[in-house]
């Protein structure tokens, strides 16, 4: 069953405004000299970890301040390119880097086709995938799923997510006309959690128990495949930075590669990107 769409919008609205923000926690301490500012801007799918890394970050070095915007992936490099900021994480990188640019992995994460816990549908080939969200199907039950044709969700087309999904999965081919568009992750999964016949795509670091992954080519992106890269939509998060980092972003870069900072990132649901 479709959602109509008063419904739909209603559902997004409610969804996307409900989103956990993160906000740095306050320090004690006060700076004896100037404050160095420090701006960074990341994705939707990546803005609660830097959020969380830069409140961390924060509470240790009182004399920066670091601040984190919300850009989709091209928007946050178009950022560095302006000057805008001084780093940026992406979940989607630039095929053509100028020769100077600093990039650094950040953390590892899959993208998952999730569907409703209803729909038993077990799993889908990359093949099966494609077809799916052009909109060549018309009844899951074939594949083992519900009775009825699958609801297709997906993100704007600047999305990390759905620039990834475009390259891994679609190819050549469009996604289809029908697809229901969601601002958020948590928009997205909102409507799928609704509808028994939705489908959509998310980070799993966004999952938090809600809907179901569906393993791809039969293997599932639980945590050993993904650090393994067997998950066939495994991606690593990287930072970048126009020139190599010195001064307080250096210091953050450093800062970044110690125990606290690993934990974060594992405590906001990704895994730490592989050595070398």
């Amino acid at each position: 069953m479709k959602l109509p769409w008063r419904a739909l919008g209603l559902c997004l609205l409610l969804v996307g405004c409900t989103a956990p923000v993160l906000v740095p926690t306050p320090t004690t301490e006060t700076p004896s000299g100037p404050v160095q500012p420090l701006r960074l801007a990341g994705p939707e799918n990546l803005e609660p970890l830097l959020r969380a890394l830069a409140a961390a970050y924060q509470r240790e070095v009182p004399s920066v301040e670091v601040s984190v915007l919300k850009r989709a992936d091209p928007l946050a490099w178009e950022a560095l390119q302006n000057a805008e900021v001084d780093l940026i994480g992406l979940a989607w990188v630039p095929e053509q880097l100028p020769p100077e640019t600093w990039v650094q992995p950040l953390a590892r994460d899959g993208l998952a086709i999730v569907v409703n816990t209803q729909n038993g549908i077990p799993g889908l080939t990359l093949e099966q995938a494609r077809l799916l969200f052009q909109g060549r199907v018309e009844d899951w039950s074939p594949w083992g799923g519900l009775p009825g044709t699958p609801q297709l969700v997906t993100r704007e087309d600047a999305s990390g997510d759905t620039l990834f999904f475009q390259r891994r999965v679609m190819g050549d081919f469009p996604m289809a006309l029908t697809a229901l568009l969601a601002p958020t992750s948590e928009a997205l999964l909102g409507v799928v959690e609704e509808d028994p016949l939705a489908v959509g795509y998310v980070s799993t670091a966004r999952m938090n128990g809600r809907g179901r992954a569906l393993a791809l080519d039969g293997v599932p992106p639980v945590p050993e495949m993904l650090a393994s890269g067997l998950y066939p939509l495994t991606r690593d998060s990287v930072l970048v930075a126009p020139a190599a980092p010195e001064g307080a972003l250096g210091d953050f870069i450093q800062w970044l590669a110690g125990e606290h900072a690993r934990n974060i990132i594992r405590q906001q649901g990704f895994l730490l990107p592989p050595a070398g």
